[in-house]
């Protein structure tokens, strides 16, 4: 095996030491505490995942499966960030093959833009387990397939089995976030109406289909035959279309007209763009694979504005085909090809500051991690980078720990998931942070399951400012307060609870 490998970087030795880049730029994850939010609640369904729970039934968040999958393989934030170096050391080798068919001469795009996808994807987040990061490999993959196997001419076929391929592999990625259906929309789309294959191209999209719906009619099968179908398609399919709105609205409702509004104006920019783009293609001869390129970053860009949030992790999709345009910008021969891949920047730009997405510290941030390592910053000032309520996270975790025993559900009213990763204890209810159960309307069914787990500890962050009545009517007459972590109240129920002697 090691000599395998040993072959494989000999002869690539200029991949290997891009993936080898890679992976030292996220190795300073690996040292990370419990700190994100959504990784917190991604921790938590893959534990409750291992102790028998079925997501969406039992344990809700609102993206599809494959994400908490891994989670529950790595059971907590360390493995879960060697998972997603390794991961992404595999998506930078299939954005190299790309650019390896894209341009088959120039070996200075293949580096250019591999750098800049990799530094892209780093300053914006991509040191965290989102989905983002994850599913842009098989659609990577995906592109490169429909690639190799759609020839200038309609004379050539390619196996069905490999168009089925394709469209699995925009499953896979659609299965860890739902806005990859945008880039599958893309592919279709190139494949249809901008390549020369004619009638066949209709079959191939049609092959691509099947390979997609065919794992989502399979997770559909499962969480059936669980009992989880309504709450799985509820929770991982219907409710992102009131999260489009929600951003604006405060709430996971459909009804927010501002943002309705404007992801209808985007839609019909959308279409206009590649409308467009379409006569220019056919008026000028513009290349077939610069077309796929082009379409699918207007495509990956429409869906990474589709909830108008400013979360740097959602520019990981369009950033890309973007890379491989940088690419064409430079080393296209044509001054048309130039002016349609500056024209795409200004849409984006347009679009960035609409949004105006927040920035990740990039530069503090490796600064912060080796500050740590040489030992000039105490490990609480290292976690203090991240978020000052880190701390107090650890130090909530080791109390829950020493109150409760492991197989007891606790309650915590507020955003911090982590404390039930970090604690290894599990929600009283399907909810792991205060927001799921203000925006989906959970609070009934929250106080139901409070009511019948009795948990015998609640923690409550006195900075959470969002009313539960219900809960606090319980805290004042079932619980006591018996410790207090910076701003974190820790509760027990009144049987047998032992006061701390600070309070």
């Amino acid at each position: 095996m090691l000599k395998r490998v040993w072959r494989w970087v000999k002869k690539n030795e200029a991949l290997a030491w891009l993936v080898v880049f890679s992976v030292v730029l996220r190795i300073t994850s690996w040292f990370e505490p419990y700190w994100y939010g959504d990784e917190g609640i991604y921790l938590v369904l893959g534990q409750a995942l291992r102790r028998g729970l079925v997501f969406y039934r039992d344990i809700h968040d609102n993206k599809p499966p494959l994400l908490y999958l891994l989670a529950a393989v790595a059971g907590g934030v360390t493995w879960f960030r060697v998972i997603l170096t390794v991961w992404f050391g595999a998506t930078v080798v299939v954005f190299y093959r790309l650019m390896e068919k894209l341009f088959p001469k120039n070996k200075l795009a293949w580096y250019l833009s591999t750098i800049t996808m990799i530094l892209g994807t780093t300053a914006t987040e991509g040191n965290i387990a989102n989905a983002e990061i994850f599913m842009i490999g098989p659609i990577m993959l995906a592109m490169l397939m429909a690639l190799r196997q759609t020839p200038a001419s309609a004379k050539a076929s390619a196996g069905k089995r490999n168009w089925l391929l394709v469209g699995l592999l925009m499953a896979v990625a659609f299965l860890f976030k739902a806005p990859a259906g945008a880039d599958l929309a893309a592919l279709l789309i190139w494949l249809v109406a901008f390549t020369r294959l004619g009638k066949k191209a209709w079959l191939k999209a049609a092959l691509i289909l099947v390979g997609f719906l065919l794992p989502l009619a399979a997770t559909l099968v499962y969480y059936a035959q669980v009992g989880g179908l309504e709450r799985y398609v509820r929770s991982a399919l219907l409710q992102n279309i009131g999260y489009l709105s929600s951003w604006q609205t405060g709430e996971h409702s459909a009804s927010g007209f501002s943002s309705q509004s404007g992801l209808m104006l985007r839609s019909g920019a959308l279409a206009v763009l590649i409308g467009g783009f379409f006569w220019l293609k056919k008026r000028f001869k513009l290349e077939t694979k610069l077309s796929l390129m082009v379409v699918w970053f207007f495509a990956a860009l429409w869906a990474a504005l589709l909830s108008e949030r400013p979360y740097p992790h959602y520019l990981i999709q369009p950033l890309v085909p973007a890379a491989v345009l940088v690419s064409f910008l430079l080393f296209g021969k044509r001054k048309l090809v130039r002016l349609v891949v500056v024209t795409a920047a200004l849409v984006a730009a347009v679009s960035f500051y609409q949004i105006r997405f927040w920035q990740y510290p990039v530069a503090a941030y490796y600064q912060n991690f080796i500050g740590y390592a040489l030992g000039q910053k105490s490990r609480e000032a290292y976690f203090d980078f991240f978020d000052w309520r880190v701390n107090q996270t650890y130090r909530v975790a080791e109390l829950v720990k020493k109150y409760t025993t492991s197989d007891e559900p606790i309650f915590v009213w507020g955003d911090e998931p982590y404390i039930y990763a970090l604690s290894e204890r599990l929600p009283v209810g399907r909810y792991t942070v205060a927001y799921h159960i203000y925006d989906f309307d959970g609070f009934e069914e929250t106080l139901t399951a409070l009511d019948e787990k009795r948990p015998s500890l609640v923690v409550m962050m006195e900075y959470e400012t969002r009313p539960f009545e219900g809960l606090t009517a319980r805290l004042a007459t079932d619980y006591v307060l018996v410790d207090k972590v910076d701003q974190a109240l820790i509760y027990m129920r009144v049987d047998g609870v032992t006061r701390s002697p600070g309070l």
